[in-house]
């Protein structure tokens, strides 16, 4: 029985047997209550959290891609001339320069083809099958072969300048200069001999000549834009008025201006940049001009006259038919491929180094040891083809200008590969998947 004045537990009903009777006087607790308003304003904490979460976690992506793209890569090696290192950096930049000035050299062919009547189907057929053209052209679209060319000369380049220092060869800002105006076809000393022109319009030489793409260790004279037997001029508009010698300086300072501008805003380059290119081309014409002094002033000439076939059998058969008193020259003009067909075969008077140009070592090899008034066949060319050649003549004679260059050309281009199979130099894959394909490939006028 419970005491009197105590509640008995039934009394007390909220008092459990074995449950303190502190736990049983606190409150159950109750879920805090947020307004609308502080439920959006949590929300949009979270969402701005989130966002600079993102934003963080995006500049540390576009950062450490800069820094790969920016400083990294650009110091990479991409190859090594005995211990001179050519950067990434390096070569991307020379690639752009390279894109650039080929874009500028296929713009003033198809202008200056234009210019004389040839029809732009024909301009497009001759710059995509014949050298150089179809090379820079294909290079254009494949960074890979472009990139490959660029890095070889850039390696020719430095074997180049290496010699050079160690010779104590130096060029002249002047040198420089001499470079730029040949880039333009413009010689100031011809200018002054221009006569005033007359009333009566005349038809101008191509004030500007096209530049060569890029540095390269024989100074080739570019070919003239002038049309060939697959292109048939049209009628020309009206010729400009020949321009006097101060017209000719300022046509060229304007044209200098203008290409100077559009390289620096196509590959972000400076003028000094640009002029190293020149540079360049006036280091090899100063190591030319040095190791060509010497060179002989006369060489073998041959005569003659050939037909190119495309098998062996084929030669074999004219050759049958030749023992057979057949013609030679209407032979030629039914079969050869050579675009001498035309002229029954005739080559006329040829040195044996322009031979091995046009048809391989083995060809002017087998020339020079034929005796006078023999044929001599089938020889197999570097291009695959097979080629009759009937020798007409053999002399010694003076070279003309361009074959003493063309001699010289040769010379100093063995002389490169000299300095370079003795130089030690090493590639790197690292410009592979790094070759800009900037600026675009673009043909003004096409």
């Amino acid at each position: 029985m419970a005491k009197s004045g105590q509640p008995s537990d039934a009394q007390n009903p909220k008092q459990t047997k074995g449950t303190p009777s502190t736990a049983r006087q606190q409150p159950k607790l109750i879920k805090e209550y947020r307004t609308r308003a502080e439920r959006e304003a949590r929300v949009q904490r979270l969402l701005l959290i989130s966002m600079i979460i993102v934003g963080v976690v995006v500049g540390v992506l576009l950062i450490s891609a800069f820094v790969i793209d920016g400083l990294i890569v650009p110091n990479q090696v991409a190859a090594t001339v005995n211990t001179r290192n050519i950067t990434v950096g390096e070569f991307q930049r020379e690639v752009r320069l390279t894109r650039a000035l080929r874009n500028i050299e296929l713009s003033n062919a198809v202008g200056q083809y234009r210019a004389i009547g040839i029809p732009d189907d024909q301009i497009i057929q001759f710059l995509t099958s014949q050298p150089p053209y179809s090379t820079w052209i294909n290079e254009m679209q494949v960074p890979d072969q472009l990139g490959n060319t660029v890095l070889n000369q850039m390696i020719n380049d430095e074997v180049l300048r290496q010699y050079a220092a160690a010779n104590n060869v130096t060029i002249t800002d002047e040198q420089i200069d001499e470079q730029i105006r040949n880039f333009f076809g413009y010689d100031p000393e011809a200018a002054l001999n221009t006569p005033t022109p007359s009333p009566s319009p005349t038809v101008s030489p191509t004030a500007i000549v096209s530049p060569t793409a890029s540095p390269t260790p024989t100074e080739t004279p570019t070919p003239e834009f002038t049309p060939t037997t697959t292109l048939t001029p049209v009628a020309s508009s009206t010729p400009a008025p020949t321009q006097n010698a101060t017209e000719l300086a300022e046509s060229f300072n304007t044209a200098r201006n203008d290409i100077f501008s559009e390289l620096r805003n196509q590959t972000g380059m400076s003028d000094a940049d640009i002029r190293a290119y020149f540079g360049v081309l006036a280091l090899h014409e100063a190591l030319r001009d040095q190791t060509t002094a010497d060179i002989a002033t006369t060489a073998p000439f041959v005569n003659g006259r050939i037909i190119i076939v495309d098998t062996e059998d084929k030669a074999n058969d004219i050759l049958a038919a030749l023992a057979e008193g057949d013609s030679f020259a209407e032979l030629a003009r039914v079969n050869s491929s050579d675009a001498s067909a035309t002229l029954g075969g005739e080559l006329d008077w040829s040195t044996l180094e322009n031979l091995t140009l046009q048809y391989g070592q083995a060809f002017s090899d087998e020339v020079e040891a034929a005796a006078t008034g023999a044929t001599v066949g089938p020889i197999a060319t570097e291009s695959g083809t097979y080629a009759i050649f009937q020798l007409r003549g053999r002399e010694d004679r003076e070279l003309s200008e361009a074959q003493l260059d063309q001699a010289r050309d040769l010379e100093f281009n063995q002389h490169l590969e000299d300095l370079r199979a003795a130089a030690t130099v090493t590639t790197t894959s690292n410009w592979v998947n790094n070759v800009p394909t900037d600026p675009a490939f673009v043909i003004q006028g096409l």
